[in-house]
This record gives structure tokens, C-alpha cells and sequence, in this order.
């Protein structure tokens, strides 16, 4: 997609610096700008400009900036940032597919409608919206999804299915 369409990645640093020095060198040389994944300021920033910006809203990062709202039939933690950058920037946000084409052909991206009505205003409205935006994605191609990265995590009855 970036040879295509110049945007900014938010990302989150990786564990172990090499990976991660490695992960950056890639992502430098092929999008527009590498935004951290703390650093909201530099990814409103980039909106307000009508700079393109991808990032991953189903990451579970714990009980703060979270609401509970379904994914694939189970509460998840799920973040409200979405929401909340689509009301101070007026941006359209817009579900991108990504599909790993079989014997190494490369990949389908498919760029879905921009999200009408969005946001509500009302968080777990807003969140739900987005995990079923992703969850179209994941039941056509259930085996693509990054099931490993602990998605169910944080519950709030606040006991981990994972331990």
C-alpha cells in the first residue's frame, strides 16, 4: 500500500531493540512519516494537515483510554482513541483490509467506505463500530488475523483467559 499511497504508520516499539531497529529501517524507507504509538500529538498533527495515517485500533493495552465492547462475541477491551481522533479532526475513518494472497503472490488491500456517522459520541457505540469494522476482516480470512498478540487479555471481571 505505501507504493501506492504515501501515509504515516503509527507503531509501537518493539521488545528487542535489533527487531526493532529493523522493523524502523523498513518502515522509514517505505512510508511517509513513522509516528509512535504514544505520541498522539504527532498523529493529530499529521490529520489536521490531510496527511494519511494507519494504525491498529484492536490492540488491548489494559483498563486506561478502554471501553468493553464485543469482538468476535467476547467483551475486549478496546480502545476509544478512534473515536476520539475522528471528533477533534473531522477525519473519515476508513476500515483497510490487508490479505496475504496464497504461494507468496503478494497481498489484496481493500479500502472499505469511510465509517458514516462516526463518531456517535457515546464510547462503547464508537467501540463497537470499530471492532465490528475489523471483525469483517478477520471472519474472511480468520488464519491472517494476529490472534497471538492476547486481543482478550483485559476483561472486566478483570481475569485474564491467557493465565
Amino acid at each position: 500500500m505505501a507504493f501506492e499511497v504515501p501515509f504515516n504508520a503509527v507503531a509501537k516499539r518493539a521488545h528487542n531493540p535489533l527487531f526493532d531497529a529493523v522493523l524502523n529501517h523498513y518502515r522509514r524507507k517505505h512510508f511517509a512519516g513513522l509516528i509512535n504509538h504514544t505520541n498522539m500529538r504527532g498523529m493529530l498533527k499529521a490529520l489536521k494537515k490531510n496527511e494519511a495515517c494507519w494504525y491498529a485500533p484492536d490492540q488491548d493495552l489494559g483498563y486506561d483510554s478502554t471501553v468493553f465492547a464485543p469482538f468476535m462475541g467476547v467483551q475486549a477491551a478496546t480502545l476509544t482513541a478512534t473515536a476520539r481522533i475522528a471528533r477533534a479532526t473531522r477525519c473519515a475513518i476508513i476500515p483497510i483490509d490487508f490479505e496475504r494472497l496464497p504461494n507468496q503472490q503478494g497481498y489484496h488491500v481493500r479500502f472499505r467506505p469511510a465509517i458514516e456517522g462516526f463518531p456517535t459520541g457515546d464510547d462503547v457505540a464508537d467501540a463497537t463500530t470499530i471492532n465490528t469494522a475489523i471483525e469483517e476482516q478477520v471472519k474472511r480470512a480468520p488464519n491472517q488475523y494476529l490472534w497471538i498478540h492476547r486481543r482478550f487479555k483485559s476483561q472486566p471481571d478483570r481475569k485474564s483467559p491467557y493465565e
